[in-house]
């Protein structure tokens, strides 16, 4: 077993977020199994082809370490240098995931497999591995594990691209969708009706002027320094020579450490009534908001004993990142999770998606190095 050929196979197996991860979990419990470990298919209700592998080495008991990351990757197509077809070019692996992140579970698979299957029954506290489905649409599958079959572990390590630096805070990720109700009319005369399209435009420019607010509560910890707001995407209108009576769109929101999702849906609502009360229409605007998805920042102390230690060994304090990742969700769990993984994000999520192949190597180096100091 190699890291680099292990991420060229772990590539070849394509698990965009909507496709199943059936057949790459069973290759890894394939190359994990042979090792001693406890290995466990967990399939998400209602969809079989979708599941979290979760795996166990040393003893039973609270405690040791879990090495964690997703097995989903965002879509590709024929633009891409490579996809599930990696290609090596001098010391860098291109290929969807190669960066984001089947490099980081090769890595971690096969630090494991160094120890061997007598190493790793000598272990004296447990060694988890727990790698994730649909991470990119959503922490469906990190979500399903925290609710219904926690890792009792002391911390989580989870292989992100990071450049090999320990990350311990993120923003947090929430999501409202608004919906503006209006009352529809023939176009020749709107003023018979009520555009629930003029509402939502001129709400849209309220938030967008709250973002602008929002710029004055700053944590000089993360780039930018702010929590931001986005409006990414609208919805309206059933004919253009009607006047819409619904339109809806989705407001993306990263809070700092600190900000309840709470008050920043109440500040969302303020805004919009404000805003589509000064809509003219033969009757009043009316909208509500639907709170789709409330992820907490990560907020691990950079005191923490796993960053402290990748701290030590790799010369790089705790930092930030500005996307989002599983660590709070470990967090619910009672493991405090460090973020540190080959590659870097800008190499991730493009066209020509790569990392380089001394990274996997560090990274597997690094990774058997934390199995030996925090379960040995």
């Amino acid at each position: 077993m190699d890291t680099v050929r292990l991420t060229e196979e772990f590539v070849s197996f394509d698990t965009v977020s909507v496709r199943s991860n059936e057949a790459f979990c069973l290759r890894v419990a394939e190359l994990l199994e042979p090792l001693g470990g406890s290995v466990r298919l967990l399939r998400k209700p209602g969809d079989a082809g979708q599941m979290n592998l979760v795996a166990r080495f040393g003893p039973e008991g609270r405690g040791g370490l879990a090495l964690a990351g997703h097995t989903d990757t965002v879509p590709f197509d024929g633009s891409m240098r490579a996809t599930n077809a990696p290609e090596r070019d001098g010391r860098r692996l291109y290929g969807r995931g190669t960066c984001d992140m089947k490099g980081a579970i090769a890595a971690m698979v096969h630090a494991t497999s160094q120890l061997g299957r007598d190493g790793l029954r000598k272990l004296k506290k447990p060694l988890w591995m727990a790698f994730t489905f649909e991470e990119e649409i959503g922490c469906h599958g990190a979500k399903l594990l925290a609710e219904t079959a926690p890792i009792p572990v002391d911390h989580t390590l989870i292989g992100e691209p990071t450049g090999l630096r320990p990350v311990t805070l993120h923003k947090g990720y929430v999501v409202g969708r608004v919906t503006v109700m209006g009352q529809p009319c023939h176009s020749s005369d709107p003023t018979q009706g009520a555009s629930a399209l003029h509402g939502a435009a001129r709400a849209v420019d309220a938030l967008l002027a709250l973002a602008v607010d929002w710029r004055e509560r700053t944590d000089e910890a993360f780039a930018p320094p702010w929590p931001s707001l986005n409006v990414g995407l609208l919805d309206a209108g059933t004919a253009r020579n009607v006047v819409p009576d619904r339109a809806c769109f989705t407001v993306e929101m990263r809070p700092l450490p600190g900000q309840e999702p709470t008050e920043l849906f109440d500040a969302v609502r303020q805004a919009v009534a404000r805003a589509i009360a000064t809509v003219p229409g033969a009757s009043p605007l009316r909208f509500e908001l639907e709170e789709v998805e409330t992820n907490e920042p990560l907020a691990t102390p950079s005191d923490d004993a796993l960053a402290s230690w990748i701290t030590e060994r790799t010369g790089s304090a705790p930092g930030s990142v500005p996307f989002y990742t599983e660590g709070p969700l470990f967090g619910r769990m009672g493991a405090p999770a460090t973020i540190c993984g080959p590659g870097e994000i800008a190499q991730a999520h493009r066209v020509d998606e790569w990392v380089e192949l001394d990274a996997l190597l560090a990274a597997t180096d690094l990774y058997r190095a934390a199995i030996e100091e925090f379960c040995t």
